[in-house]
């Protein structure tokens, strides 16, 4: 019973568990796609005070500073609503589709240096927030903190990625990101801070100002003007630090950035064309109208960008300003000192560009500006009168300058032609004296060299006799040697059969000793070699003998070794018996 009981105990738990996850699945379950994300809405609780959009404090009803992001959240139906709002993505860019300088257009290129031009392609972008909701604000504060808690922009900017913002509280602006490509760096001017302090006039800080350009006019004005100094950081103004090529998240609002072209560029004041001559016109110290075309090589340092913009703002501003107007200044101070003819003339042209070069260098590199070259590319001379008159004394004057170089030219080339004859008759001469020399060496070589082979021979033949005779000595001794060689073989030869003799008889003479008598190694020696195989004897008695070979040496054997006795008569017979048989 009990057990039943448990058992419809858990099975109504389940089912109430299974209720209330339905319920909750259904009815509580907040589903937020991958691109929305929720701003919650409170529908229960204290009201905003008027004028209130957005819930500030916890507890107060209305819109909810709070945003859910994507995924599914549960939240209670009697007391929480929401709204679907769009994820803010702040694109990263396509580097490919980047516009860079050397794409650029001339008229791209003017304008990018009057700080007009924009880079076409799809840049990173950053997010500029504004917060709507918070604490107000003091009077001229425009940007803050973050974490402030106050209205106002926000110093901080949204990188590229996706962000969940709520847009009752934040207000968020799209801006490109400061790119700086290569061969370029970037200039920043702070918009808000402390104001600088004043430069005095006195400060080597001040920059000397230009005044009309004359003739008359020298490079170097005496009125001043002041240009406010580079900020520190903190302060409003332009900071000395530039922002190498890269690409950098930097809120507009807060700062500015000037792109900066650096390296040398390329200034002309030549003949465009007939209505638009920028050519320089000067006087000669003669009178006559000088039009020069100049092509100046300048360019800016990168630790000297930030002086640049801040006193002249853009490049445009720096060629106007300073470049153009010293040039032509410069020209027309330096030009009135020479002569027509000079511009004529091809070393005084020289002088005339390596002065103007010089002299604008010092004054642009006071301006921290650097100038390569200034080359003079077009010159032209007219006379003081002008129309056809002032033609022809041109045309008289350059005539008269030609025919004067062509005279000159050509007694230089009669004196060259001169002097080149009398180096060729040397030229000539020493050519003969060498030939004889050539000869006369090669007459004594052919001397040298038959009194050297002659003299080889003599001294080959000399060799060869001496060789020769060395051989026959050499022969004689080995001749000598080899005889008494012989006569020392034959020598030893004797004297080895002698005393193998010698050895022989003194071993026969040991013999007889040892067998006591010359009789008895005789028979000794008889029996050794004689070995008869069928002669046999049998001593029958007194007066009977016959011989049996086969045993007769076993009895002479025997004969030898047995003791000698004392001779008889018998034993004498029979002794006198054998050695007749042996003899037979």
């Amino acid at each position: 019973m009990i057990r039943n009981l448990i058992i419809g105990l858990i099975g109504l738990f389940l089912i109430a568990v299974a209720l209330v996850g339905g319920v909750s699945w259904f009815a509580f379950r907040i589903y937020v796609p991958e691109d929305r994300c929720a701003v919650l809405i409170r529908k229960t609780g204290d009201r905003l005070p008027p004028g209130q959009l957005v819930a500030t404090e916890r507890g107060q009803k209305g819109i909810q500073m709070e945003v859910l992001g994507p995924g599914r959240h549960f939240r209670n139906p009697y007391s929480w609503d929401h709204e679907l709002k769009p994820l803010t993505t702040i694109p990263a860019g396509d580097p490919s589709t980047w516009e860079w300088v050397h794409s650029l257009s001339e008229r791209q290129r003017n304008e990018l240096r009057a700080g007009k031009f924009k880079f076409e392609g799809k840049f990173p972008q950053i997010g500029v927030v504004t917060r709507k909701v918070g604490k107000e604000a003091t009077a001229g504060q425009i940007i803050v903190k973050r974490e402030s808690g106050i209205t106002g922009i926000l110093e901080e900017v949204l990188t590229p990625g996706t962000y969940k913002i709520n847009p009752y509280v934040y207000d968020v602006k799209k801006h490109p990101a400061v790119v700086i490509p290569a061969g370029f760096v970037g200039v920043v001017t702070n918009l808000f801070g402390d104001q600088p302090a004043r430069v005095s006039p006195g400060s080597s800080t001040a920059r000397s100002g230009q005044t009309p350009e004359t003739p008359g006019d020298s490079t170097e004005a005496e009125s001043v003007s002041y240009v406010r100094p580079l900020a520190k950081p903190g302060e409003r103004g332009t900071l000395r630090n530039v922002l190498q090529p890269g690409v950098y998240f930097i809120n507009p609002k807060l700062q500015k950035v000037t792109l900066l072209e650096i390296g040398f560029n390329e200034y002309s004041q030549t003949k465009i064309t007939e209505s638009e001559n920028l050519r320089i016109s000067f006087p000669s110290d003669t009178g006559y109208l000088i039009r020069v075309g100049v092509t100046v090589i300048w360019g800016i340092h990168p630790q000297h960008a930030a002086e640049i913009i801040n006193e002249y703002g853009n490049i445009d501003r720096v060629l106007d300003k300073v470049i153009g107007p010293q040039l032509r200044s410069i020209c027309r101070n330096i030009g009135s000192t020479y002569s027509a003819r000079d511009f004529i003339q091809g070393e005084k042209r020289e002088m005339f560009q390596r002065a103007l070069t010089e002299e604008l260098q010092r004054i642009c590199r006071a301006k921290n500006l650097e100038v390569l070259l200034a080359l003079i590319r077009e010159i032209e001379v007219h006379a003081p009168a002008g129309g056809q008159s002032g033609d022809e004394v041109t045309e008289d004057l350059k005539r008269t300058i030609q025919e004067s170089f062509v005279a000159n030219e050509s007694r230089l080339t009669k004196v060259k032609q001169r002097d080149a004859a009398a180096v060729r008759a040397t030229l000539e001469e020493e050519r003969k004296k060498v030939e004889i020399a050539r000869e006369t060496i090669t007459a004594e070589t052919r001397v040298m060299v038959a009194n050297i082979l002659a003299e080889a021979e003599k001294s080959a033949a000399e060799i060869s006799a001496q060789g020769q005779l060395e051989v026959a000595t050499i022969q004689q001794e080995v001749a000598h040697l080899a005889a008494q060689r012989t006569e020392i073989l034959g020598k030893a030869r004797a004297d080895v059969e002698k005393m193998k003799k010698e050895s022989e008889a003194e071993g026969y003479r040991m013999l007889v000793d040892a067998f006591g008598s010359g009789h008895a190694y005789n028979l000794y020696t008889f029996a050794e070699n004689f070995q008869p195989e069928s002669i046999r004897l049998f001593f029958a008695g007194d007066g009977t003998f016959w011989t049996d070979l086969s045993r007769f040496e076993e009895l002479g054997a025997a004969r030898l070794l047995r003791p000698a006795p004392e001779p008889d008569s018998d034993a004498l017979s029979a002794e006198r018996t054998i050695n007749a048989a042996s003899r037979e």
